[in-house]
């Protein structure tokens, strides 16, 4: 029998804010739409929780990972830093190896 490793990729700030697979897709939906507001609907995401969690993981790096404009009629826009792009293509890099990882460690218990 075999057993099958799993586990959930994240990395952590310094004062413990967690960036995991939802945050990187809520990333790329924003860089595919260019709206914070959109990417938060069609995650089905409390904007207001959204919101505060990445100011808080802004404030605690040194670059922040999208920038937000009000908007008028037509509403607002939202674009990732190249921080925010950056750290994308580093945790996909990232989820990967732990993929490549976890399926090069399975648990055999035949005897």
């Amino acid at each position: 029998m075999n057993l099958i490793i799993k586990g959930e990729l994240s990395i952590e700030t310094e004062s413990g804010l967690k960036i995991n697979s939802r945050l990187i897709e809520l990333l790329k939906l924003v860089q595919e739409t260019g709206s914070l507001n959109t990417a938060v609907k069609e995650m089905d995401l409390s904007y207001s929780h959204t919101w505060n969690t990445l100011y808080k993981i802004n404030c605690h790096l040194n670059e922040p990972l999208l920038i937000t404009q009000r908007g008028g009629k037509g509403g607002g826009v939202a674009f990732l830093t190249n921080a925010g792009i950056r750290l994308i293509e580093q945790y996909d890099n990232l989820k990967d190896s732990f993929h490549q990882f976890l399926e090069e460690h399975k648990v055999d218990l035949s005897s």
